[in-house]
């Protein structure tokens, strides 16, 4: 009886000691997940609002893991520039050694980490930088979820033309390659629809007073829209000094302000009754009725006791590219980035994801144009 005892307390011992050591195996199978986000400079809304969707994303994906994977991430702040930018890259890569990073959200500081993430090997998922040269001629490590400048920029200028009759146009931009590169878009179509542009006025981000600017305008006659590629500091600026000249809507003017979603969701309270009348796209319609957006909705504010912005659902749409990656077999960088370069007929929170061989979605769902009520409250306008 002992004898049978101790091989039954033997074979216990050892279907625990497997059971263990399966359990072990299971919490190490982890996906690193690195985030490149400005948390300083002008640019550090994007790191605060980025960083809560990729928080809620992987809060929920972690209750059940994907394909026996569980997901963490480790930021870095890439400050918005590409000095800082490629210090952190360095740091996460040379530290964490990431399976996938995501950002950067400023073109600037993407296209100075994207040589290292491909020199690496890592994937590189971006949601928020417009810049063409991101995925033209980008490279095979870098991938876009939103439309570059030239989608946006064509969609814009044709909208203006057809849908508000607008047919004069002043270009105001950062000297950045996403604002030059916006910008120009922008004046091409324009231009090609047989609107004309009336002054093209690029500037530093160092740049405070718009005053000269919103006169200088205000002396052009009649301007239809005035189309502005800016951080949001440098654009609550510009709007402000826009109605104090009478140009816009906002003071009285006429001039139909058009953003991007550089701009984050309440940059209209900020910037008061002279955001009346701006038109502006963004990545995500809170009144989407699709179950993906208004789950989201709802995990969010339970979360945060706050309203999702746009940059909260691109950033937790990332996390969802990715774990429909590892959900497909993913679970290295090699076998992430060749699966990701499959992706098709994703659905997220901000709309679409389908790829193309440049790793740029061609999907233009996920543009939502905006326009702001006397209220300072929006309406969707579905020009998309």
């Amino acid at each position: 009886m002992r004898k049978h005892s101790a091989i039954l307390f033997g074979v216990a011992a050892s279907v625990a000691l497997f059971a263990a050591a399966n359990a072990a195996q299971a919490q190490d199978k982890v996906i690193r997940i690195g985030g490149l986000f400005a948390m300083s400079g002008p640019g550090s809304y994007f790191g605060v609002q980025d960083k809560q969707g990729i928080e809620l994303a992987i809060e929920q994906l972690n209750k059940t893991g994907v394909n026996g994977y569980r997901f963490e991430v480790q930021y870095e702040d890439s400050a918005c520039s590409p000095l800082p930018a490629t210090q952190a890259a360095k740091r996460l890569l040379e530290q964490y050694k990431p399976d996938v990073v995501l950002g950067e959200e400023c073109s600037d500081a993407t296209l100075a980490i994207m040589p290292l993430m491909e020199q690496a090997k890592v994937p590189l998922l971006n949601a928020g930088s417009s810049s063409i040269k991101v995925t033209d001629p980008g490279n095979p490590w870098t991938f876009r979820i939103m439309p570059n400048e030239v989608m946006q920029g064509v969609d814009i200028a044709t909208n203006a033309y057809k849908r508000l009759n607008a047919r004069t146009a002043v270009l105001l931009y950062e000297n950045t390659n996403a604002g030059i590169g916006n910008a120009k878009v922008f004046g091409d179509t324009f231009k090609s629809l047989g609107g004309q542009i009336l002054a093209d006025i690029g500037f530093g981000r160092d740049v405070n007073d718009f005053t000269a600017i919103a006169t200088r305008i205000a002396g052009l006659g009649k301007v239809d829209v005035i189309p502005t590629y800016t951080l949001e500091g440098q654009g609550l600026r510009i709007t402000q000094a826009l109605a104090q000249a009478g140009v816009t809507k906002g003071g009285g003017g006429q001039s139909i302000q058009l953003g991007t979603i550089w701009l984050p969701f309440g940059f209209e309270q900020k910037a008061g009754k002279a955001a009346l009348g701006y038109v502006r796209i963004v990545q995500f319609d809170p009144t989407d009725k699709r179950d993906v957006v208004q789950n989201f909705i709802r995990s969010f504010k339970a979360k945060y006791n706050q309203e999702p912005t746009h940059i909260n659902a691109h950033a937790f749409d990332q996390i969802l590219v990715v774990a429909d990656v590892i959900r497909r077999g993913g679970k290295d960088s090699q076998s992430i980035r060749d699966i990701m370069a499959t992706t098709k007929d994703f659905s997220g929170v901000t709309g679409s994801v389908e790829f193309d061989k440049t790793n740029q979605n061609t999907k233009m769902d996920t543009i939502h144009y905006m326009e702001t009520l006397p209220d300072l409250s929006w309406k969707a306008l579905g020009w998309n």
